[in-house]
């Protein structure tokens, strides 16, 4: 106190706080694009390499031909970034109706460091999604799997990820070698990944028009993601992962270190790399509030109003696909609440959706017992099978 009163009696307004590191670069420079980008469009491909996917760690997967693609996307605000898309093709021909299919699959990163993208743990076969994904894979589907976060890992931040997504559809078709550039779309993606997916069909009217995509399925969405702020407790690694997340697309509005005692700002810095595993185990039981000093930091004005604008169903975007969503009943991480009113909203807009409700097995189960039906959700858009909605 003493030290602040000398500083405003000699006229020197005191330090700002310094805001909180983003993710550390990787190692690897390959993904670093270039400073200008103007020469480049949305989608553009500007670097290319063969790589190996392998699961378990120790084993190739000799089956699939694997390409990842350095492109052009943007972030929330329309600022040009660089991300990465992994894209593998199986060894196999596809049998169905036109051309192979193209299956852009979000994985649940739900993370705040640049080591848990899939261009880093599929060849790393760190990636429990390669395992998720090989039905597809085994059916002739190609797949498309993007770090649809962005160079700063903005999780949950939803423009971004849209556009990671689509960019990454955009980059896999228009890139020659791969042969996808009549390729049917779909889309397919669990919690996190569920996030994305939602975002990216809700914004590719606008963004992504000329996109061949007949279907989405999504589940386990924290759609309502303002509603569910507001009712669930500011614990553990969702509100950890929402308050530092959106710090990184909206570092003027959401200022973790003016929020957080410096106990609680000793503590954010430990989960700046952080992957799923990781936030889980080291925010389990921590609230933002045992380090706060303004109270309750997901109701401050800037805050709430970022988390609404990345709420779904805002504004007048509106999918233009046919939609799976799938949610358990049962799931106390995101409650359905947070997807059944965007769910509601989009049929009195007159999209063609299809809910499926779980059988009360939690989070986790139903992101496992949800993908079959999902998957041969996603099969009958392929081979031309009538859509069955449920508004």
């Amino acid at each position: 106190m003493g030290a602040l009163a000398a500083a405003v009696t000699l006229g020197v307004a005191p330090a700002a706080a310094v805001p909180l590191p983003g993710p550390t670069p990787l190692a690897d420079n390959w993904s670093q694009g270039p400073a200008d980008l103007s020469g480049y469009a949305n989608g553009d491909v500007i670097r290319s390499r063969p790589v190996e996917v392998r699961f378990p760690a120790d084993t190739a997967w000799p089956v699939v031909k694997t390409t990842q693609l350095l492109y052009r996307t943007t972030d929330s605000f329309g600022t040009p970034v660089t991300t990465t898309t992994t894209v593998m093709i199986p060894d196999r021909p596809w049998t169905g109706p036109g051309e192979r299919p193209l299956l852009s699959q979000q994985q649940a990163m739900d993370a705040l460091g640049l080591e848990c993208n899939p261009s880093v743990t599929l060849p790393a076969g760190k990636g429990q999604d390669l395992a998720l994904i090989s039905p597809m894979l085994a059916l002739g589907y190609a797949v498309v799997a993007s770090d649809y976060q962005g160079p700063e890992m903005a999780w949950i931040a939803g423009r971004q990820t849209a556009h990671g997504v689509l960019d990454g559809i955009r980059a896999a078709q228009r890139f020659e070698p791969l042969g996808l550039s009549r390729s049917p779309i779909v889309m397919y993606g669990y919690s996190g990944g569920g996030h994305a997916t939602a975002w990216a069909a809700e914004q590719k009217s606008s963004y992504a028009p000329e996109l061949n995509i007949i279907g989405a399925a999504e589940g386990g969405v924290p759609g309502d993601l303002a509603g569910l702020s507001a009712t669930q407790p500011a614990v553990g690694f969702t509100a950890w992962g929402t308050l530092l997340g959106l710090s990184r697309q909206y570092p003027s509005q959401i200022r973790p270190q003016d929020y957080l005692t410096s106990e609680g700002i000793d503590f954010a810095k430990t989960l700046t790399d952080g992957c799923l595993s990781d936030l889980l185990a080291m925010t389990k039981g921590v609230s933002l509030a045992q380090y706060s000093k303004v109270g309750d930091i997901l109701s401050l004005p800037s805050v709430r109003a970022v988390v609404e604008e990345n709420s779904l169903g805002r504004t007048a975007a509106t999918p233009d696909m046919p939609l799976y969503v799938f949610h358990d009943p049962k799931d106390t991480l995101i409650p359905d609440r947070g997807m059944t009113g965007v769910v509601r909203e989009y049929c009195q807009r007159g999209v063609n959706v299809q809910y499926a409700a779980g059988p009360g097995i939690d989070h986790v189960g139903y992101g496992l017992a949800g993908i079959p039906p999902a998957y041969k959700w996603l099969d009958d858009r392929v081979v031309g099978h009538p859509t069955t909605p449920n508004c």
